[in-house]
């Protein structure tokens, strides 16, 4: 028999000092490349490590679940790790003492002797998850079949079943004891006032509205603005959820609402149509401006600061944000003025108030929200504006998975701006367009152009619109779009913001209005408005006023269409002769409504703890 000479695989001890120098030299160009990171933009490097720790921690605690039920229920664990990847940092406990790996050689083997304990722990390169690994498991293939009994797939079902679901109750577990703490230390959560209520939706038919306070869920008295929403998400279908509310003044009253699924919504949770619109302060929110790129933009644009608090809106006081939401939405006029106190640090150790005013643009939606039918079309007393594109987001190219994820990692961790890859295919509408014809339909309004979009499912949809050219001229432009299916939805779009051409007094169409026999304005397409009560009028705006200082009464309403000139009477409707909404045309920060929770008492708190914590889960 002819023995076989095997090569020796044991590194030399110079291989073993390169090797080892190379790992050093890694680790210094490691350690470098953070300081001088941390140096440069310290901010980004906190939040960065801020994120990386409290992501680190919640794996630790779901990995540790799995770690020490899998060593109670008698499985072999032979790695605990936090992070993924290359192992940076590894540490075992040896028969002789302890064993630390530095920047181990990826694929370099393990060496276990007999006696020495059997998992090592470990860091490894990247902070976006954790494993433990157990003999005989694997998450991403079959099971390695070993005949050990400590094996994974050895052990009875019972135990695997523990062992997999650990994870997420220490968790939840983990959940429960912070938020005990928290609320023995005091905590603010959302208020559970309601802040705006959908028309035609069950907690509007029920009597709910704007600034009541909700103080009582089920029986349940521990309540913030989550509560108003989740109780009626889980509610059985048909079972109605029990409310106390606190109306202004004090007095209280028992709502009994049933949920149902909105037309509005995509998620398919059932609600009883309220939002958190207008439960804020008046008070401008003081630390988003330090950090929100476009916050940024609206105090340099509109003259805002942070801690600003609106005192009157177009010079009639406001006292809550409700009573201010009504003044926003009812006044119809190209320009809105804020009055707000400022405080600006004197040098004396105080504030000294003084106050501003701010000019902000209105914007009405050709929409308002309906919770069973999805949307109403505004009008104004039957008269419908023509749509304009109010805005045109730049094309997107198609961007793979991995660099769509580095481009969220940078705008929303590191705060950086992305440039956008732009595509051939540019939407040849411009801001500012007035559709004058889409298909065949002239002067569409929003349903029908909805309609169109979605019959022209990926075919070419022909519009004609009305442009200003670079003097100002309007002309008119033929143009060509293709309706598409928009990404992660089933929506056909063409890929503008729609809004009103209210600077013109152009009526697309007339609607009737419910319950006035006469509240359609016979007035023909196209048509301009001149007059209102012989009261000349510019724009919508003007229109919108003059049938609000007419409301309940008959008004004579005069046009002109190709030089021809007409008059028609309507009777204009008592309640909403408007029927529309207006918006400051940029979105405000304001600081929510809070509460404060807290109480000296473990046992409440573990209560309070454990129901928050199920808030998450459910």
């Amino acid at each position: 028999m002819t023995d076989i000479e095997t090569k020796d695989q044991t590194p030399s001890p110079e291989e073993m000092r390169k090797e080892k120098l190379r790992q050093q030299m890694t680790i210094v160009i490691m350690l470098a490349a953070l300081i001088f990171w941390g140096i440069k933009s310290p901010d980004t490097f906190l939040r960065v490590v801020l994120v990386a720790i409290g992501f680190g921690g919640i794996v630790m605690i779901h990995e540790f679940g799995h770690f020490i039920v899998a060593k109670l229920g008698g499985i072999k664990v032979e790695a605990f790790s936090i992070g993924m990847g290359p192992v940076v940092f590894g540490i075992r406990k040896l028969k002789k003492g302890w064993r630390v790996r530095v920047l181990p050689k990826i694929g370099a083997p393990d060496q276990v002797e007999e006696g020495d304990n059997e998992t090592e722990y470990q860091i490894a390169l990247l902070p976006i998850g954790g494993f433990v690994k157990m003999l005989g498991q694997s998450d991403t293939g079959a099971a390695d079949q070993v005949d050990d009994p400590r094996s994974y797939a050895n052990r009875p079902v019972g135990i695997r079943i523990c062992v997999v679901s650990a994870g997420v109750i220490f968790n939840a577990v983990t959940a429960v004891l912070l938020f005990m703490a928290l609320f023995l230390h005091g905590i603010d959560l959302k208020s559970a006032v309601v802040g705006d209520v959908i028309p035609n939706s069950p907690a509007y038919e029920a009597g709910l509205r704007p600034g009541d306070k909700v103080v009582e869920v089920d029986g349940e008295r521990f309540v913030d603005f989550e509560s108003l929403i989740l109780a009626p998400a889980l509610s059985a279908p048909g079972e109605p959820v029990h409310f106390t509310v606190q109306r202004f003044g004090g007095t209280e009253e028992k709502l009994d609402i049933v949920a149902e699924k909105s037309a509005v919504s995509s998620s398919g949770l059932r609600s009883i149509g309220i939002s958190q619109q207008a439960a804020h302060t008046l008070i401008v929110e003081p630390e988003i401006a330090k950090t929100e790129e476009g916050v940024k933009d609206l105090y340099e644009t509109a003259g805002l600061r942070p801690g600003d608090e609106v005192k009157a809106v177009d010079g009639q006081p406001v006292a809550d944000p409700w009573q201010y939401d009504r003044l926003i939405s009812q006044t119809f006029k190209s320009e809105i003025e804020l009055s707000v106190c400022r405080q600006w640090p004197d040098g004396s150790g105080s504030d000294q108030k003084t106050m501003a005013t701010v000019k902000f643009p209105v914007w009405i939606a050709p929409t308002l929200e309906n919770f069973r039918d999805e949307y109403d079309l505004t009008h104004f007393c039957s008269l419908v504006p023509r749509l304009k594109v109010e805005s045109v987001p730049p094309p997107l190219k198609v961007v793979s998975l991995p660099k769509r994820i580095i481009n969220a990692f940078r705008t929303k961790i590191l705060r950086q701006k992305v440039e956008t890859d732009t595509d051939e295919n540019v939407l040849p509408l411009k801001e500012g367009d007035i559709l004058l014809k889409v298909a065949d339909i002239e002067y569409p309004n929003y349903k029908q152009l909805r309609e169109l979009t979605e019959d022209y499912k990926d075919k070419d949809m022909p519009m004609t619109v009305l442009r200003k050219d670079g003097e100002g001229a309007e002309q008119r432009v033929e143009l060509i779009v293709q309706p598409k299916t928009h990404p992660g939805s089933s929506r056909v779009m063409v890929g503008f913001g729609p809004g009103l051409d209210l600077e013109h007094p152009v009526v697309a169409q007339t609607l009737p209005v419910p319950g006035v026999s006469d509240g359609e304005l016979k007035i023909p397409k196209g048509a301009s408005i001149t007059a209102v009560n012989d009261k000349p009028v510019k724009d919508f705006f003007e229109i919108a006023t003059a049938f609000q200082e007419n409301a309940g009464q008959r008004v004579n309403v005069g046009y002109e269409l190709d030089g021809q000139a007409g008059v028609v009477s309507v009777m204009v409707p008592e309640h909403e002769p408007v029927h529309a909404k207006a918006y400051l045309g940029m979105i405000i920060p304001y600081k929510y409504l809070t509460k404060e929770f807290q109480t000296s008492n473990p046992i409440q708190a573990a209560q309070w703890g454990l129901k928050t914590a199920w808030k998450f889960i459910s």
